[in-house]
């Protein structure tokens, strides 16, 4: 009885640090919006945000065979973080996080698709690319996953995006902790092509299913 209400507790104050921490992050995520180029899609109801610029990784090829080269223009698509996270927020099951992300992007990127049809220079974009740690399960969706170079900026992320994820996952200390050796950041992308086939105004192909 007394470990069960001690456990209790704890659980109590780790949602209560959580929620402060979110609030935190909140105020932090307004000042680094207004600091950056990043674009909502569709604030507050889309999981991307999004950039237009020239891609400086290495050649990748999508799984319907486009090339993205160095100097290519291209979308680069972060996942909003702090959006997902007040989602999650009270969430304690692995799998229902999981299941809320992907359901997310599946309903994000049919208006990503509609957002770059309207993009003035549409025709030069060679397709849309992003790094996260998030990445199980998107290839059923249309992206191609790679590994990235660990050089100081990926370092730098995959930092980042660990501490997020503590917050974001149910379990995230334990499954950070298993990440040690491990280094499970990806790049993961999408012709542009694809991307209008699969989810754009004239597309007549299924986005997928949830699992």
């Amino acid at each position: 009885m007394g470990h069960t209400t001690k456990k209790t507790r704890q659980e109590r104050n780790r949602l209560q640090m959580n929620t402060s921490l979110l609030m935190l992050w909140g105020f932090w995520d307004e000042i680094y919006q207004r600091c950056t180029r990043l674009k909502y899609i569709e604030k507050g109801n889309n999981i991307f945000r999004i950039v237009p610029l020239r891609y400086r990784g290495e050649s990748l090829v999508t799984s319907d065979g486009q090339s993205i080269h160095k100097g290519d223009l291209i979308v680069k698509i972060h996942i909003h973080n702090y959006y997902f996270a007040t989602l999650c927020n009270g969430v304690k099951d692995e799998l229902r996080v999981a299941l809320l992300l992907r359901r997310h992007i599946m309903q994000s990127l049919p208006k990503l698709a509609t957002y770059l049809e309207g993009m003035n220079n549409r025709e030069e974009i060679k397709g849309i690319v992003g790094t996260t740690m998030l990445h199980k399960g998107v290839q059923p969706l249309g992206f191609s996953i790679s590994d990235v170079p660990m050089n100081a900026l990926f370092r730098f992320k995959r930092w980042y995006l660990r501490l997020l994820i503590r917050l974001i996952h149910p379990d995230g200390k334990r499954r950070v902790q298993t990440w040690r050796q491990e280094i499970p950041l990806k790049r993961v992308y999408m012709s542009k092509e694809h991307l209008l086939n699969r989810y754009g105004s004239n597309s007549n192909e299924p986005s997928g299913e949830l699992f």
